[in-house]
């Protein structure tokens, strides 16, 4: 169980990584948005058409395949105006991402056997197994528990051997 274990966080825990990563980004960015003045600011006239395309969501954009956290937009003449910053750090996440889902796609190579023979093994629990010998219950009486009632303890032996 604790090698499944191991196994599972080999797998999934790249991907762990990147969501945590994916969110301090965010964070960063959002943190940094909040100082930055207009000048420093990449400015992206869109229409409400591509606007709808490249949003992401309410705080990012993608255009031309570059993500942009948005400061904030504005309408003017039929145009949307997006103030953002380019958010380099996503960009280069989500390109080791798709670099590593693009090579786990392309590896053809089958599963080993010793791995599936490892992962159809049946293991026999305790429970299941009865032991070959009998239990013997004593009775122990002393003098000082005569008028008591007697204390049994059982003391597992081997059965005898004739």
């Amino acid at each position: 169980m604790v090698f499944l274990g191991i196994l599972f966080l080999q797998i999934a825990g790249s991907y762990v990584y990147f969501i945590v990563r994916l969110n301090a980004i965010h964070q960063e960015m959002r943190e940094e948005l909040t100082h930055k003045p207009d000048d420093q600011l990449t400015l992206l006239p869109l229409s409400r058409e591509e606007y709808r395309k490249a949003r992401v969501d309410d705080h990012e954009v993608k255009v031309n395949e570059k993500m942009y956290d948005v400061a904030r937009t504005l309408i003017r003449d039929g145009k949307v105006l997006v103030y953002a910053l380019h958010d380099e750090a996503e960009d280069n996440l989500l390109v080791l991402l798709n670099e590593l889902v693009k090579r786990s796609s392309k590896d053809k190579k089958p599963v080993p056997s010793q791995l599936i023979q490892w992962f159809t093994l049946q293991f026999v629990t305790l429970d299941d197994f009865t032991p070959d010998y009998a239990s013997v219950w004593v009775s122990h009486s002393t003098r000082y528990l005569i008028w008591e009632r007697s204390f049994f303890s059982g003391i597992e032996t081997p059965p005898p051997r004739g």
